[in-house]
């Protein structure tokens, strides 16, 4: 019960963050897993697993505030969801200190160039070159071998010259599609094996209890903040959570 209500907080945190700014939770809640020793493969499925239900109500909030443009939700989904099973498929392969430095060092570039552009009160089109479907299927590789959607997609996005609170809508909507399908995978391939001394399932019960009990009520209010952050201070808060992002998973890697 103890473990329960932790990770109630720590979701609904985690959730409000993830659901305003388009990124956060899976980041805080694998870096949580990961402390308490738990393997890099059972860490993505509970995380995936309790994005399920968190991810829909965050959808549904966006779409009810209209932060949510269709084609780039289309392009994210299908582009995402097939990299995240790839990604998942090759997760023991895929999952070294060499990706995660890569990713941290472009996370930490656009959240600087975000930002900067934040400030300047400028559409933060920095990699005006980049389709959504590009995006997206970056964001699902990431996701599928144990990274997160949000900054890579999201930052993206906004790098790519979108609305901020479009790129966050169209970022958490898709990310539910993605998640599904990368549960999904991981779940297939623990049934037949592939996971080694993973410590079983319910190890990851409590966890993924409490992260749902506590990211559903702020799930749905995500959608409403978004749609009422001003376009400054929101690229200014993204600009610097995707940087203290990079920043925090290469000092990991290293």
């Amino acid at each position: 019960m103890d473990t329960v209500l932790l990770f109630a907080v720590v979701g609904f945190c985690a959730q409000l963050i993830d659901a305003s700014l388009g990124m956060g939770f899976g980041l805080i809640s694998s870096s949580i897993l990961l402390a308490g020793g738990v393997s890099p493969p059972l860490i993505s499925a509970a995380v995936n697993a309790a994005k399920l239900p968190t991810g829909l109500v965050s959808a549904l909030s966006h779409m009810r505030f209209g932060n949510i443009d269709r084609h780039v939700l289309t392009r994210l989904t299908v582009s995402g969801v097939a990299t995240g099973v790839l990604g998942a498929l090759l997760l023991s392969h895929l999952k070294s200190p060499a990706v995660v430095i890569l990713v941290s060092v472009f996370l930490m570039m656009m959240g600087i160039l975000i930002f900067v552009r934040g400030i300047l009160g400028r559409t933060p089109s920095v990699v005006a070159f980049a389709p959504a479907w590009a995006i997206g299927g970056a964001g699902g590789l990431i996701e599928g071998i144990g990274g997160s959607w949000g900054p890579i997609v999201t930052t993206g996005l906004l790098g790519a010259g979108y609305p901020p609170r479009k790129a966050v809508g169209s970022s958490c909507a898709a990310e539910l599609a993605v998640s599904a399908a990368v549960f999904a995978t991981l779940m297939i391939t623990f049934s037949r094996g592939h996971w080694g001394d993973d410590g079983g399932l319910h190890t990851v019960l409590g966890p993924v209890v409490g992260l749902i009990a506590g990211g559903l009520p702020a799930a749905a209010v995500g959608g409403y903040m978004a749609s009422r952050i001003p376009r400054r201070p929101m690229s200014l808060a993204v600009g610097c959570l995707a940087f203290g992002i990079g920043l925090w998973r290469m000092l990991e890697a290293v």
